[in-house]
């Protein structure tokens, strides 16, 4: 009987080689189809155990066949699933457990892996029949992207670094002015966390006014930076030329720890989030809240999707349009402003 980790082992090559998917993905999609081999192994082992004790329920072969999943019965250890067994009532089992202990998103997310995953064993001809064939995602109520206001993100980028130093003191210069870099990269110019926690000093075009960022499937994109953010580029770049050797090491990465490593994302999530608090803005936002606010104020000012879709780095358009739901209390203005019946 084949071993399942190797199955996950090339389907995780397959993600990252073939579909050039992030590590990221390529780490959830695994964790997702792991859980699912869990509870099939648990409940092989169940089934197992119970058929030593009935053993009315066995065949003469020693093995017990229950919703298509194939348990050996003998006395050795290896109780891995006959992958080629697996039913769709299987993993509708599975997934009805699931069912009430996760978010409708989640649930999606395990499916599109599981899906994913099949479909792998299907085209490399590791399966006959793909179990997965019939399952479709659940329906998830689409959510407007949380995001701020102008006058917010302008607040927020105007005043982070002197609250910050008023709060703190110059002995967090080195946080202050890196934190203050990283909002002004996410809202200046939309990058992702993980796009910035990559970004080298060789990636830097500031006389041109562009950064090169590697993006979602290791396409490389060139992103436009604003003045502010040239102008805050360079003050962290002469505070760590003037300080930063004293700390015996050299990085290529722009945003850093005083060890000299780029940040994790958890660390520029704490950032964001005690950002808002410092400048006395008492919202929880994410990263991703301000890069939802790059693209809202882009599309409000008149930018057109196409162009908001090279910046962001987003493969489908579709996938862009949904910033034009953000902006019906514009458009519902214009409306009011503009139409002679809406005139009161």
């Amino acid at each position: 009987m084949e071993k399942q980790p190797d199955y996950i082992a090339e389907f995780e090559n397959y993600l990252r080689l073939d579909k050039n998917y992030s590590i990221n993905t390529v780490m959830a999609y695994s964790s997702d189809v792991k859980e699912l081999f869990i509870y099939l192994k648990n409940v092989s082992e169940s089934r197992k155990k119970n058929c030593g004790q009935n053993n009315g329920d066995c065949d003469n072969n020693n093995k017990k066949k229950t919703d298509n999943i194939t348990i050996n019965g003998d006395d050795d250890d290896d109780n891995d699933i006959d992958i080629k067994e697996i039913a769709e009532i299987d993993i509708r089992g599975y997934l009805s457990k699931e069912y009430d202990k996760v978010k409708k998103v989640s649930l999606a997310r395990k499916i599109e892996s599981i899906k994913a995953f099949f479909n792998f064993l299907e085209k490399r001809h590791i399966i006959d029949k793909n179990p997965v064939f019939l399952l479709e995602l659940p329906k998830i109520e689409k959510k407007l992207p949380f995001f701020l206001t102008v006058n917010e993100a302008k607040f927020l980028l105007d005043n982070y670094r002197s609250l910050s130093f008023e709060k703190k003191g110059v002995k967090y210069e080195f946080e202050i002015l890196r934190n203050d870099l990283i909002l002004e990269f996410l809202y200046g110019s939309g990058l992702r966390v993980s796009e910035i926690i990559f970004v080298k000093y060789k990636d830097l075009a500031l006389n041109e006014g562009y950064v090169k960022v590697l993006g979602k499937g290791s396409k490389e994109r060139i992103i436009p930076l604003t003045i502010q953010t040239v102008n805050k580029i360079q003050k962290w770049k002469n505070y760590a030329g003037a300080h930063i050797a004293n700390l015996n090491f050299k990085s290529e990465f722009l945003i850093i720890n005083k060890k000299g490593n780029h940040l994790t994302r958890r660390t520029v999530h704490r950032i964001v989030h005690e950002s808002m608090l410092i400048t006395g803005q008492f919202k929880n936002i994410s990263p991703h809240s301000l890069r939802h606010s790059f693209a809202t104020h882009l599309l409000d000012n008149g930018a057109d999707l196409r162009s908001i879709q090279d910046m962001l780095g987003h493969s489908n358009l579709s996938t862009t349009e949904k910033y034009t739901h953000l902006s019906l209390k514009k458009l519902l203005d214009v409306y009011k402003q503009s139409h002679p019946h809406a005139v009161k």
